[in-house]
């Protein structure tokens, strides 16, 4: 059996701080997104962990409005074919047939979203502001390291490991010239009613 190979270099504690600090206005993002959901649920009579599971699923390679948007055509309709990748059509089923998520990233925004601020999603953006490649977090020890350094992030501002997660997230968007990219379900569910449900921008 070969040596395992040390973990991928990647940014310091220090710059991701400056990019949490940068960004520190989105460390809410989750406890937002949490309070929408569960309002949006309650308004349709939808289960919030289903809804929660939905969206997390749907949301590899999707922006945050597509992937609402995705989630909300699908729980009105029931119709997996409103989902246009096959791929995460075999994941929003194995979701709802009890066989849980898959993916650590999609589990980890899964149990964010559901309010455990405890857990830290590594996505594309995180990818971005640590230096390396996506890729990098399906090994184990990257994927760990990656954790432990937003985790340092969040001790020292006092804050939780996804508020820490969600502010490093922000800051660097804002950084590298993104505008925000806020989770605003409830604005996507009140248009989708006022429109009878007809939903634009899931096929882009």
């Amino acid at each position: 059996m070969g040596k395992a190979l040390p973990p991928v270099p990647m940014a310091e504690v220090s710059e991701l701080l400056q990019y949490a600090q940068r960004g520190l206005y989105g460390k809410s993002w989750y406890t937002v997104a949490n309070a929408q959901i569960n309002y949006v649920a309650q308004s349709e009579n939808w289960d919030v962990s289903e809804l929660c599971g939905v969206i997390a699923t749907t949301s590899p390679r999707c922006s945050v409005l597509r992937n609402i948007r995705l989630s909300l055509a699908f729980m009105n309709t029931r119709d997996l074919t409103v989902i246009p990748m096959r791929g995460i059509r075999t994941s929003v089923t194995n979701f709802l047939n009890g066989k849980g998520i898959a993916g650590i990233k999609t589990s980890a925004f899964y149990d964010n979203l559901m309010g455990n601020l405890d857990r830290v999603t590594l996505d594309v953006w995180m990818a971005y502001a640590l230096g390396i490649d996506q890729s990098d977090f399906n090994k184990k020890a990257t994927h760990a390291e990656a954790t432990r350094r937003v985790v340092s992030v969040a001790s020292i501002l006092g804050i939780k490991p996804a508020e820490a997660q969600a502010a490093v997230w922000t800051g660097y968007r804002n950084y590298v010239g993104h505008s925000d990219s806020n989770f605003d379900i409830v604005d996507e569910y009140l248009t989708a009613k006022s429109n009878n449900w007809v939903i634009e921008g899931i096929n882009e």
